[in-house]
């Protein structure tokens, strides 16, 4: 598995509660933080648009497998939340992105997403 993976939040006011995710392998911090600053760049291209990005670091769940889930949720200020952790099976993954994406249970959110990666497809 690449040592660190650069996930990614985008949205855009004209197309309402809608957050598109991403996530791919990078080898460093550096490279993290270049492909991190650029997907925002280019995501806030338009007006009206609003990204994040974070850098999560594998080196701790070496060894694991199963599935990294993604919940992301965009705030009244505009600005995004990302939240991750480790699902055993992708199943797991899709259930608990559904119940968190659903729950709502953060006030003054304007939208929810979700998404489950494999972990195998960062690299082994």
């Amino acid at each position: 598995m690449s040592p660190l993976i650069v996930i990614v939040a985008s949205t855009q006011l004209s197309v309402l509660a809608t957050i598109n995710i991403t996530a791919q392998p990078s080898q460093n911090i550096d490279e993290c933080r270049k492909m991190g600053e650029a997907a925002i760049k280019a995501a806030t291209a338009t007006p009206g648009s609003s990204a994040s990005y974070v850098c999560h670091d594998t080196t701790l769940q070496q060894g694991l497998s199963g599935a990294l889930g993604v919940v992301t949720y965009q705030r009244e200020d505009g600005g995004i939340t990302i939240l991750k952790g480790y699902m055993a099976t992708l199943s797991d993954c899709k259930v608990a992105g559904m119940i968190a994406a659903g729950s709502k249970v953060v006030p003054g959110t304007t939208a929810w997403a979700w998404a489950c990666y494999d972990l195998d497809s960062f690299g082994g």
